[in-house]
Formats: C-alpha cells, sequence, structure tokens
C-alpha cells in the first residue's frame, strides 16, 4: 500500500490564546499519520505563547506580519505536504476529517480541490449552525450573493493538492477579507472540486470577529474579485450587470441594518462614490443617499 500524502496545516494567529489550543487538540485527535502543523503568529502579547510552547509537534513563529493573508503565506511557504489547508486560531476540525480528505483525494486522482461541510459554532464552541459544501456549477461561484443556495465553499473544510497551489499561487494578500474567495475562483480554473458530505470543521462567529464587524468591506472584497471571472458566466454582460446591482443592493442593506459602512476610516462621501461606482443608478436611490450621507 503506497504511503499516506503528508497533510500541512497552517494556523495564522494573533491574540487568540482563549481559542488556540481547542484548534491545536482538534488537529491532534485526528491521529493521523503524517501530518504537520504550522503556526504564524503575529506577535501575541496574551497567552498565545504559552500555549504554543506546551505542543512540542508544533512548528511556530511569532514575528511581525502584514497580516492574516501574509501569515497564511508564509506558512504554506513552510509547508513541506502534498495536501495543504489552513485552519484558523478558533476554528477546529471534527473527528475523521483528515482521514475523509485522503479517501476522498485517494478516489479522485484528478481532482486537486476536496470541500467538506462546517458546522458553525459560537463563542462557547456550541454549535449553532451548518454551512453545507455545495458547488452546483463553477458558473456560480463568483455570485457571493448566492452563497448557501448554489454555491458555499466553506473555508475551514477546504483541502487543497500541492500541484494546484503551485500552479495558481499563494493567496493574494491585497485582499483583507475574501482572500479564501479569490483563491477559490482560481482554483476553479485550474480543477474540479470534490464535494463531501462530511463536516470536516467547525467555523467560530462570535461577536467580534472580522465576519461579523466587517461584512462591507467583505462585499467589496468579493465584488473585486468576482469581476475578474465574468467568463465564467454563459451570458457575462447579464452577469456583470447583476453583480453589480447585488454588491450595491447588499451595501445598502448592511449599512441600513448595521450602520456599518465600507472601511470605517472612508468618509460617507467616499462610501458613496463607491456605491455610484459599482451600480450608477443608485443615483436615483433617495435611500441610497441617505445612508451613505450619513442622514439614516
Amino acid at each position: 500500500m503506497d504511503s499516506p500524502a503528508k497533510i500541512s496545516i497552517v494556523t495564522p494567529s494573533l491574540n487568540q490564546g482563549s481559542t488556540i489550543e481547542e484548534t491545536i487538540l482538534s488537529v491532534l485527535a485526528q491521529k493521523d499519520p503524517d501530518f504537520e502543523h504550522i503556526v504564524i503568529d503575529g506577535g501575541s502579547t496574551d497567552e498565545t505563547l504559552g500555549v504554543l510552547e506546551r505542543f512540542p509537534h508544533l512548528r511556530w513563529v511569532s514575528e511581525d506580519d502584514r497580516g492574516q493573508t501574509d501569515a497564511i503565506n508564509k506558512g504554506l511557504e513552510m509547508s513541506t505536504g502534498e495536501i495543504v489547508a489552513y485552519l484558523n486560531s478558533d476554528d477546529v476540525y471534527r473527528p475523521d476529517a483528515f482521514a475523509n480528505v485522503r479517501t476522498a483525494f485517494h478516489e479522485n486522482e484528478t481532482s486537486d480541490v476536496v470541500v467538506g461541510s462546517c458546522d458553525i459554532i459560537d463563542a462557547q464552541s456550541r454549535t449553532v449552525g451548518k454551512y453545507a459544501a455545495r458547488l452546483d456549477s463553477r458558473t456560480f461561484l463568483p455570485c457571493f450573493w448566492l452563497w448557501e443556495k448554489n454555491v458555499c465553499i466553506p473555508q475551514p473544510g477546504v483541502f487543497i493538492r500541492r500541484q494546484a497551489l503551485e500552479h495558481v499561487g499563494l493567496f493574494d494578500d491585497s485582499y483583507d477579507m475574501a482572500m479564501d474567495f479569490e483563491m477559490w475562483l482560481r482554483l476553479a480554473e485550474y480543477s474540479d472540486f470534490v464535494i463531501l458530505d462530511e463536516t470536516l470543521a467547525g467555523f467560530r462567529i462570535a461577536p467580534g470577529t472580522k465576519s461579523m464587524t466587517r461584512r462591507a468591506d467583505m462585499v467589496l472584497d468579493c465584488y473585486r474579485a468576482a469581476q475578474g471571472y465574468i467568463h465564467f458566466s454563459n451570458e457575462p454582460t447579464r452577469f456583470r450587470m447583476e453583480l453589480r446591482r447585488e454588491t450595491a443592493g447588499h451595501l445598502l442593506t448592511i449599512a441600513e441594518e448595521h450602520g456599518e459602512r465600507p472601511d470605517a476610516s472612508r468618509s460617507p462621501a467616499q462610501c458613496a462614490q463607491i456605491a455610484v461606482g459599482i451600480w450608477p443608478p443608485i443615483l436615483l436611490s433617495s435611500r441610497a443617499w441617505r445612508i451613505f450621507s450619513g442622514m439614516a
């Protein structure tokens, strides 16, 4: 029997001392025959380093970096496995995740990406929902507004063959919120995705996380990434219009319901300029001007 392909897990970290031990233990619990776990810490000042020191199997560094994407890329460059993935320092793997991934790659030798579902967990690690992995067609992949309806690629459930990563390149560190979404688009041009029924991981959503506090910036990042993959659609002109309309609508809804605009450092006028650039008819919307001028 062939020896199993080595799995490399990269964990970016910054002041997640309250959760990173659970992350590490979830990797160890796989009882995998051949893996490595690399933690790239951005210079934590909490109890993180003390936790890392308790686990001699880890490869880790703690130093300044340019943020999460830079840390992930640094870890991937250090990694040696034929299969790679990244797991944030507040997320976890579910039992038998690695075994399911190995089986999937063995049974789908021509595919380079395996995706499993993820539980949604809260601050106390209780399961409160689920992201069911799905990809009806790569046509839907740039359509962020169809997430969970026609496409769902939950990041902690994604595993990639190194040969695919070497082909498409590392994560684009010009993206702060949607670097994974942009990567899935690049990978979809290179390989089919194997979608598993199994739940591979737990994805933590808790107050204060980026996914909860920077929704508008996430939408803008997704919009920027999706523009480069309009050719996935059979009707590119129609898709381009739909992309603009949906992005503008999401920005307005987020501003109206959460009081959140893209990048808090931007003025309301700059936010309005962004919205108009995405979808010119917004000029005619009194709702849009109330929201983006700060009058809402």
